[in-house]
């Protein structure tokens, strides 16, 4: 699993910030980056297959696992990145606003949890009305939420509630651009223990409903636009 040599690679690599660098300390990328992510995702996916048949499990690069190096027509600065990610996802061209499930570690500690980065207008407005009418899934996962000490609501609040006569219950999910449940940590030794893929399927398990309210709010986006 991970390890010091795990967060000792991403620092010097990045520090490096060579080609020639990185191709001679490969096998290093391999045994302690690489891996220990193909062995979390193989660990993860039986709970995610549970939560959602149609979410992409196949433990490669660009399929669940980041790449180490950036897309330099965007990136400004060092070339690879000091941090890695895991991402559960249905395929991305044919649900791109579907909510994830995600686990991303750097030397600075770890975060997991699900959410939607880049919903679109119509999926957050979906999300709104189904907050807003109490609609069942969204009980279940404030239900789930509520149940649960592991996750917090996290995702860009507007400065300004747009919702000020509803309840607080209700104003923590709808004053948001976009709605994550996260878990955030800089327990190292959590990190390197075998048991942490254990821990996060349980919590993934606990809070899919969280999953499945989102993902029907884009599902009734996509419906909606359907000619």
């Amino acid at each position: 699993m991970f390890s010091p040599k795990t967060l000792d690679f991403l620092s010097m690599n990045v520090f490096m910030n060579s080609r020639e660098w990185y191709a001679e300390h490969k096998p290093e990328f391999k045994e302690f980056v690489m891996q220990p992510l193909i062995e979390t995702v193989q660990a993860l996916t039986p709970t995610i297959e549970k939560i959602d048949p149609m979410i992409v499990t196949e433990p490669k690069v660009d399929k669940t696992i980041s790449r180490i190096y950036r897309d330099m027509r965007r990136a400004h600065g060092a070339f690879y990145r000091d941090y890695m990610w895991i991402s559960f996802k249905r395929d991305r061209k044919a649900f791109s606003d579907y909510p994830e499930f995600f686990f991303v570690l750097s030397p600075r500690g770890f975060c997991y949890g699900c959410g939607q980065y880049d919903a679109s207008s119509e999926t957050t407005d979906c999300m709104r009305r189904m907050v807003l009418d109490d609609h069942p899934l969204f009980k279940k996962a404030e239900k789930a939420y509520r149940a649960q000490n592991v996750f917090v609501l996290d995702g860009h609040m507007y400065k300004r509630s747009r919702y000020p006569d509803e309840p607080e219950r209700k104003r923590i999910w709808l004053d948001r651009r976009t709605v994550t449940v996260l878990h955030d940590s800089r327990d190292f030794d959590r990190l390197f223990s075998d048991t942490l893929p254990q821990e996060m399927a349980a919590a993934f398990a606990q809070i899919s409903p969280v999953y499945r309210f989102l993902a029907a709010a884009e599902q009734t986006a996509r419906n909606n636009m359907i000619p």
